[in-house]
């Protein structure tokens, strides 16, 4: 994701505008994710690589603070790089607040200015490690999940990572050796890779433990029912709806989570009660009879 944000338009991947609220923008992204997602595609490599374009647009644009760095990289051309090149060395003592004093001769040139900015005990015949790079990478909440190779792009460089089993959002992997070259002999800096995992559009994961919703309708809730609710990796199940179970209600299926460390997780369903938007005249007489016998005081429609 590194290499893509100086010149991926994140905002044309998503099909939203610039000024797109954070709604907006996950709204978005799950349709889009549902498209395109691999469970649904298996085998189409073309629809694998937009599904991970798709979350890295996400991974960058529903952070707010990394949103706002890609705004700004945008408007300054969209090259970090650019930003390093032609440096007028005349001009630094305005960077650093004019602490810079210009010598000549064998005491001038860029060693002093390195004296100024590092103090005069730095030693730059000493062998020095070389600085650490930060990187972020996107993957799949299936790898996250199964653990596995992946690669990153980091200064044209191509490297592979290995992202363990059960991996969490957020987590860094050390790449030692792989940063900044050192100075006079010394060793290389390391890479730091923050790893970020995509959403899935129906689970989310706290450790072995899976999450998903089910619709349940006013009829179901109310009288009780079965309804079928997809696992991760267990296939369809049917999961007992108690008779007056309300809305936000979370159910369990137990051992349907997933195989982590030697240990099966559950698999935790959350209620959605959905209300009918438009009712048949016989639908709505049923409904208003059960009101009535019920005892449920409501305001019917003005005609």
């Amino acid at each position: 994701m590194v290499s893509k944000m100086a010149s991926a338009d994140f905002y044309k991947i998503l099909g939203v505008n610039e000024n797109a609220s954070a709604s907006d923008i996950k709204k978005a992204y799950r349709e889009l994710a549902k498209k395109y997602h691999p469970d649904v595609h298996k085998g189409d490599s073309q629809a694998e690589n937009r599904f991970k374009e798709i979350s890295e647009a996400y991974a960058v644009l529903s952070d707010a603070k990394k949103r706002a760095q890609y705004d700004q990289m945008r408007r300054f051309g969209g090259n970090t790089s650019s930003h390093f090149q032609n440096v007028n060395f005349e001009d630094l003592r305005d960077l650093f607040g004019g602490g810079f004093k210009r010598q000549r001769g064998a005491g001038g040139g860029f060693g002093s200015i390195f004296s100024d900015i590092f103090g005069s005990a730095a030693d730059f015949s000493q062998p020095q490690k070389g600085r650490d790079i930060d990187a972020e990478l996107t993957i799949s909440f299936d790898v996250a999940i199964s653990g596995g190779k992946q690669m990153i792009t980091v200064n044209g460089r191509r490297l592979s990572v290995s992202i363990p089993e059960g991996f969490d959002d957020g987590k860094k992997i050390r790449l030692r050796g792989q940063g900044q070259p050192g100075l006079a002999g010394g060793a290389a800096g390391d890479l730091i890779i923050t790893i970020h995992v995509a959403p899935h559009p129906i689970f989310s994961r706290k450790g072995a433990d899976i999450y998903s919703t089910v619709p349940v309708n006013i009829v179901q809730a109310s009288l009780g029912a079965r309804v079928p609710v997809q696992t991760y990796d267990r296939g369809t199940v049917n999961l007992k709806i108690p008779a007056g179970i309300q809305h936000g209600k979370m159910l369990k299926l137990s051992g349907m989570g997933i195989n982590l460390n030697g240990r099966r997780g559950d698999h935790y369903v959350q209620v959605e009660l959905t209300v009918p938007k438009n009712l048949n005249a016989k639908a709505k007489k049923a409904l208003e009879m059960f009101a009535q016998t019920a005892g449920i005081e409501y305001k019917p429609e003005e005609s």
